[in-house]
């Protein structure tokens, strides 16, 4: 052993020399004290036993580890407090889980989308998936100033989890009556003081314990606005001791200050500024416990979450430093009065039986809508996920917030009890893409929601797209309920666009198109969506080269149109399993008489994509898709209304654009087209991946030469890929049977 270790071998073994020597005085005063008493009362308790646990974000995982060596020590636990993730680990301890069981619970969940507030896109609409946009950044827009947002999450997600896992103490309202009492501790950000929560909704105690600053938003309870404990009160030792509990066992997963080349990260900062907000009570805390067990977290932050399991072996370790000690104290209070260890054994619910549904914080209309969201006819019984189904689907409309539920006893059942706020947002946002076809775009959007009286759950939308292919769009749609929903879409885009011969331009286009689109909307399930509209379409085409067409060409022109959408796709970007269809069918009816004062004949264009994913193993994912377009028209439909191929895009300015590997963007186009295309998909590492596509099919203008060899077309690919912070980063090279030589394509960020 060397001078190093030997020195802090000495160090520890003295600390806990000093611990023991405090424990065995702490034991004799009680002792003491108890006989004193018991000269006039025949009767003598034992010293009450309190646990503590410390605020730490993902580090709190450890306190779970330290209370199984507690139970193997054979020690009773009277009284436990906790700050933050503490309050989480220390209120389902209370309320009867064990430490195995909890462990099961941390592992089966998806850290990632709990702590990034992200709804399943299975519980997403399908109209909600087409308009889903990945912004930079969003600022709250109030008082005609761009303001910050008061957290990057609203914690709808850490909600739900919360309300299941609490459960089973829902009729619980003074926490000294759950299995082992509790307390924990938030901040009042109006009075900056800590606030204890000893009584009123677990779950609501715990999730603005554990609310950490400009991450989740603040909680309101008791007419008091918190946020974490850690802010005031990390280690809630003091509270305890007010409670007259004997002895404590303090476990401190906080973190020692970070060197000034360590704060790189948010995560860290925020970790920084916790551990240093109230720094004197922390160390007079530490100094007050009888048992302080620290882990050795150095390594791990406060958002390390997927590292669970290392996380509570490491507290189990630490713990394992005083195994000896807590059972000699065990024995030494069993000395004093014996006890036995009896807890119950608490999972959480996964149904009940619900008398009545009751919804508090928005009025009558939305109440209705809410319920008819809900879907059911009360009382019933009801499983948990249903009722987590319906409130991430009410939450995905993006009409309401600060979504949660709690039980209230009820005869013969519970009551449900909804609450909610209207999410009144006018909001600003920035998003920034590029990619080989569209180039460069910045998009700023502006969104206002629920701000007309009526209609009701109505959103007001403006994109404007600064960009190489600039583009405006104005949205106004309405949710009348779950299932239907109206709205009209203005528009007005410029598109560049050529023609080629291998890889020679043969024809360039400038288009303008300007359009207003309402239509009517049935949405049977989540997945699916049936919508019917009418269309005003001005078209303005400047034939560059002036080949085909005048120089100048304005088309007035009206449709009808139906269109059929399925999505189930389990990722914007990298799916690897699901489906997509959708189905499209026009009536176009030209407007403007032409220079003979005849009118174009009218043309029916219809068009079906299907798309899909099938996972072939954890890595490997194969893409099939098709597509298959006809005009049945007396004339030549407008040349806009052809379907246009080629490109990589997934931006689509218009519905007749269709990607193709291995040619140009909009190289080729014609009436009728019929494409298939395969694709192997392969997750090298992490968010890096690789996709090889090949495709093929037909494109002409000649019904009669529809699948003839001189409209066969042909293309492969490889793609090169990473899903980042801003979105996918790819890079692809491909051929084909219509280009000499390879074309490249790069992609960076989401698409718009």
């Amino acid at each position: 052993m060397d001078n190093g270790q030997s020195s802090k071998f000495k160090a520890q073994s003295l600390k806990l020399k000093a611990q023991s020597s405090r424990l065995i005085i702490c034991l004799l005063t009680f002792v003491f004290c108890q006989n004193m008493f018991a000269q006039t009362n025949d009767s003598i308790t034992r010293p009450r036993v309190g646990v503590v646990l410390s605020g730490g974000g993902a580090k709190g995982f450890a306190h779970i580890g330290v209370l199984k060596v507690i139970e193997e020590a054979g020690l009773p636990i009277d009284y436990i407090a906790g700050t933050s993730m503490g309050s989480i680990v220390g209120g389902l301890y209370a309320m009867g889980y064990d430490p195995d069981t909890m462990i099961s619970l941390i592992r089966r969940q998806n850290w990632n989308s709990i702590m990034s507030d992200a709804i399943p896109r299975k519980y997403i609409s399908v109209d909600e998936k087409m308009l889903d946009r990945h912004y930079l950044a969003t600022f709250p827009f109030r008082d005609r100033k761009i303001q910050m947002k008061s957290a990057i999450y609203g914690g709808e997600m850490i909600n739900l989890l919360l309300a299941r896992l609490t459960s089973p103490a829902y009729d619980v309202r003074n926490y000294s009556e759950l299995p082992v009492p509790f307390l924990c501790v938030a901040t009042d950000l109006e009075t900056a003081e800590a606030y204890e929560m000893s009584r009123g909704n677990l779950q609501r105690s715990i999730r603005a314990s554990m609310s950490i600053p400009f991450y989740f938003a603040p909680v309101e309870v008791d007419g008091r606005l918190l946020v974490d404990g850690g802010l005031r009160n990390n280690f809630p030792v003091h509270n305890l001791r007010e409670r007259d509990v004997d002895i404590i066992i303090g476990v401190d997963v906080q973190r020692d200050f970070h060197k000034k080349e360590d704060l790189n990260s948010l995560a860290k900062i925020m970790d920084q500024i916790i551990a240093m907000t109230d720094i004197d009570a922390n160390i007079k805390a530490r100094e007050e416990v009888d048992i302080h067990i620290k882990p050795k977290l150095s390594k791990y932050g406060m958002m390390d979450f997927n590292s669970h399991d290392t996380i509570i072996a490491l507290g189990e370790e630490a713990a394992r430093e005083f195994l000896p000690q807590m059972k000699q104290l065990a024995d030494s209070i069993k000395n004093i009065q014996d006890y036995e260890m009896k807890r119950p054994h608490v999972t959480p619910y996964d149904s009940v039986f619900v008398v009545a549904l009751k919804i508090e914080g928005v009025k009558d209309d939305n109440a209705a809508f809410i319920r008819k969201s809900m879907a059911k006819y009360y009382p019933i019984k009801m499983a948990i996920s249903d009722i987590e189904t319906a409130i991430m689907r009410i939450y995905a409309t993006g009409y309401f917030k600060d979504i949660w539920y709690e039980f209230r006893p009820a005869p013969k059942g519970v009551n449900l009890i909804l609450h909610c706020k209207v999410k009144e947002e006018e909001s600003v946002s920035i998003a920034a893409h590029y990619d080989t076809d569209y180039g460069i775009g910045i998009l700023t959007n502006i969104t206002l929601k629920n701000i007309l009286k009526f209609p009701r759950r109505s959103t007001i939308s403006a994109d404007l797209n600064i960009a190489e292919d600039p583009y405006f769009k104005l949205r106004f749609h309405s949710n009348v309920s779950r299932k239907f929903k109206y709205g009209t879409d203005l528009s007005v885009i410029s598109l560049f666009m050529n023609q080629y011969d291998d890889k020679v331009i043969n024809n360039s286009y400038s288009v303008q198109d300007n359009k207003m689109d309402v239509f009517s909307e049935f949405m049977p399930t989540l997945e699916q969506q049936f919508r019917i509209g009418v269309v005003a379409n001005y078209v303005h085409l400047r034939d560059n080269l002036i080949h085909t067409v005048d120089a100048d060409n304005y088309d007035f022109i009206g449709y009808a149109y139906f269109n059929y959408h399925l999505n189930n796709e389990d990722s914007p970007t990298y799916a690897s399993r699901g489906w997509k269809l959708n189905v499209n069918g026009k009536y176009i009816v030209p407007v403007i008489k032409q220079e003979d004062g005849s009118r174009m004949g009218n043309s029916i264009v219809v068009r079906a994509d299907i798309d899909g994913s099938i996972a072939m193993g954890k890595r490997h994912t194969m893409k099939l898709g098709a597509t298959v377009g006809t005009s049945l028209n007396i004339n030549e439909p407008p040349l806009s209304y052809r379907f246009f191929v080629g490109g990589q895009s997934h931006m689509n300015y218009f519905d007749n654009i269709i990607s193709f590997d291995g040619l140009k963007f909009t190289q080729l186009y014609g009436d009728h087209i019929a494409l298939a295309k395969i694709s192997w998909q392969y997750n090298i590492y992490k968010n890096l991946y690789a996709i090889a596509n090949f495709n093929g099919g037909y494109v002409t203008d000649d019904y009669s030469r529809w699948f003839s060899d001189d409209s066969f077309v042909f293309g492969c690919g490889l793609t090169l890929g990473m899903n980042t912070m801003a979105g996918p980063i790819e890079v692809s090279l491909m051929g084909s049977n219509r280009c000499s030589g390879m074309i490249g394509f790069l992609n960076v960020g989401y698409w718009f």
